[in-house]
C-alpha cells in the first residue's frame, strides 16, 4: 500500500486507480454510515476521491498512512455536505452489529434484537464525536492514531472520547438491563 501511495503521490494515475479499487468499498461504507441516502453516500465517496486525487501531490507518505489521509478527506466532505444543507450530522446506524445467530431459537433471536435495540438507543445518547470514535474504532477497526487523523484530534483526545463514550454506554446499558426496558 505504501508503495502505491508513494507512486500516486507522484501523480501516477494507475497507482491512484489501484488505491481507488482498494479503498472505495471501505470508504463508501464509512460515508454511508454518516449520511442517510445511499445515492448521497456514493456521490460523497466519489467526491472524496476527486479531492484526494486533486491533492495527491501534497500527500506525504510519512507519517500519515494513506487510509488516514483519505478518511480525513471523506470526513471533511461529509461535514461540508451537512453544512451546505444546514443539517445535523446523522447518527451512526447499527452497521457492524452482529446479526442474530441463524441457528438459534426464537428466544435467542428476540434477545439479540433487544440487545441491538438497546445498544443503538444508547449510541444515540452519545455526542456526535463519541459516536464517531466508537464507530471508527469498533465498526471499522481503525487504530487510535487513524481515528485521530480522520477526526483531526490528538490521540489523547480520541482516547478520552472513547473512555467517556464507554463509560456512558456502560452506565446506560446497565440501567436498561436492571430496569428491563
Amino acid at each position: 500500500m505504501r508503495c502505491l501511495a508513494q507512486q500516486a503521490s507522484r501523480r501516477d494515475v494507475s497507482a491512484f486507480g489501484e488505491l481507488y479499487k482498494l479503498y472505495r468499498p471501505r470508504l463508501l461504507h464509512y460515508v454511508a454510515s454518516r449520511v442517510p441516502d445511499w445515492q448521497d453516500a456514493e456521490d460523497l465517496t466519489n467526491l472524496s476521491f476527486e479531492k484526494a486525487f486533486a491533492a495527491i501531490g501534497h500527500y506525504q507518505p510519512t507519517p500519515a498512512q494513506f487510509s488516514t489521509w483519505l478518511f480525513a478527506i471523506a470526513h471533511n466532505v461529509v461535514i461540508d455536505h451537512y453544512r451546505k444543507r444546514r443539517l445535523a450530522l446523522a447518527p451512526e446506524p447499527e452497521h457492524g452489529l452482529e446479526p442474530p445467530d441463524p441457528h438459534g431459537g426464537p428466544e435467542d433471536h428476540l434477545e439479540g434484537c433487544e440487545r441491538r435495540r438497546l445498544l443503538h438507543q444508547a449510541m444515540l445518547e452519545l455526542t456526535n464525536e463519541q459516536r464517531q470514535v466508537v464507530g471508527l474504532r469498533f465498526f471499522f477497526n481503525f487504530s487510535i492514531s487513524e481515528v485521530a487523523g480522520v477526526m483531526g484530534k490528538t490521540q489523547g483526545a480520541v482516547k478520552g472520547l472513547q473512555f467517556r463514550a464507554f463509560d456512558r454506554l456502560r452506565e446506560m446499558l446497565s440501567d436498561d438491563m436492571q430496569t428491563g426496558s
